[in-house]
């Protein structure tokens, strides 16, 4: 990956005619930018996501632009305003709690459900841009730039351990990438939301983790922790990722110490909260009261999710996103199964936390939102396309009209999970 770097850096200076001028002003910028690629571990592979992530950006665009227009009446002569159709749902308790702080009020929920690491950043954000939605859609698409290079590196792993190199392995990290920006929920990785920043850090910190590097990947995972308490699901993937190290005699396990930084933001959180409440689990009744979510047995749960979704209980709108939510689950259950199959402890553990908690549940919800958290499913299809190319065409062609249409929901402030 650095061999195009270093190529830019050992190129000869090019021959000078008599009589002009030797100073080259404009490859001063272009050897600062491959130092700067270099320093950072940019190389083809990550370029080839950050052009995937650019282009599904522009996608975006075009769908805002679509809703603005056509989503709100026949009748209407001027379309709505661009930042006002992302102003929508949880976005609206994010900036809430970072323009006014936390609040006991219930309205389908208390705003304490929400850990305070996202409103934390949307508020550091907001002192320099003074616009909460645009400040929001910024964090989305930077965290999200950084998310897509670390999953490229993650998808480029998974390639050289099932025997891909060379161009196999590059079509795969571009495969993988591919499928997870056109993944049916990915207009949640453009909205004000917590995937992206989650993603950046969880994906980072698990990159870390396979280099050993625990104090880093301690750090990071305390800032995912700090965003979603699923940081902590990714706590217990890389706890296993340290013990498959096989660390020996105190020195060795010392040098896990800092993963136990994840739980700090956690533990600092649920404090702060018996000290607005009184209740030391106030974050999970918040979650009860607002949200239904309980324990479950899990055919209870489909049964329930079944009822919302066919049963002609619900407006036809929000049955259909509990369709999409059963589509989710059969896909994650079948993810574990596949990854306790390989032996992936690490990678089951993580996903097998994540699809569970929703799977016993009250009902399913939000899973295809957490789907876009599933890095070994995206790893695992961007290799399977290389060797089933077809593979990319089939889910293509059924991911992306449940992409627009789940966007087409959100954007309209329809239920999209």
């Amino acid at each position: 990956m650095a061999s195009d770097v270093r190529d830019l850096e050992l190129d000869p200076a090019p021959a000078v005619e008599a009589g002009a001028d030797r100073r080259r002003p404009t490859l001063v910028p272009a050897r600062s930018l491959a130092r700067l690629r270099a320093r950072l571990g940019l190389g083809a592979i990550e370029d080839d996501a950050l052009r995937t992530w650019l282009v599904s950006r522009a996608a975006l665009v075009l769908i805002t632009w679509a809703v603005i227009w056509t989503g709100f009446g026949a009748v209407a002569k001027k379309p709505h305003g661009w930042a006002s159709v992302w102003q929508r749902w949880d976005w609206l308790r994010y900036y809430g709690i970072a323009a006014h702080g936390y609040s006991l009020r219930s309205r389908h929920g208390a705003s304490i459900a929400f850990f305070p690491g996202y409103p934390g950043i949307l508020y550091a954000v907001h002192l320099v841009f003074r616009s909460w939605v645009y400040s929001g859609l910024l964090i989305s698409f930077v965290a999200g730039a950084i998310a897509v290079v670390a999953l490229s590196r993650i998808v480029a792993l998974e390639a050289a351990a099932r025997g891909e190199t060379g161009e196999r392995a590059r079509t795969a990290v571009r495969d993988g990438v591919a499928l997870f920006v056109w993944a049916p929920a990915a207009v949640f990785l453009a909205a004000g939301y917590t995937e992206t920043p989650f993603l950046a850090c969880s994906l980072s910190a698990w990159l870390a983790a396979r280099r050993e590097r625990w104090l880093t990947a301690g750090v990071l995972l305390a800032g995912a922790a700090a965003i979603r308490v699923n940081g902590l699901f990714v706590l217990a993937g890389v706890a296993v990722l340290f013990l498959q190290s096989r660390p020996r005699g105190p020195r060795g396990w010392l040098r896990g110490w800092p993963l136990a930084l994840p739980l700090v933001p956690v533990a600092a959180f649920m404090t702060y909260l018996h000290s607005l409440t009184g209740d030391w689990n106030a974050w999970e009744h918040a979650e009860r009261v607002g949200w239904n979510r309980h324990l479950s047995y899990p055919w209870h749960t489909f049964a329930n999710t079944w009822h919302y979704a066919f049963g002609h209980y619900l407006p036809a709108a929000t049955a259909w996103e509990y369709q999409v939510e059963i589509l989710a689950t059969a896909v994650g259950l079948a993810l574990v199964v596949w990854l306790a199959v390989r032996r992936r402890w690490a990678e089951f553990v993580y996903v097998l936390l994540s699809v569970g908690t929703l799977a016993t549940s009250h009902v399913y919800l939000s899973v295809p939102r957490e789907m876009l958290t599933w890095w070994p499913l995206w790893a695992a299809l961007g290799v399977w396309c290389v060797r089933r190319p077809w593979l990319k065409t089939a889910y293509l062609t059924v991911s992306t009209p449940i992409m627009f249409t789940v966007a087409y929901l959100f954007l309209t402030n329809r239920w999209a999970g």
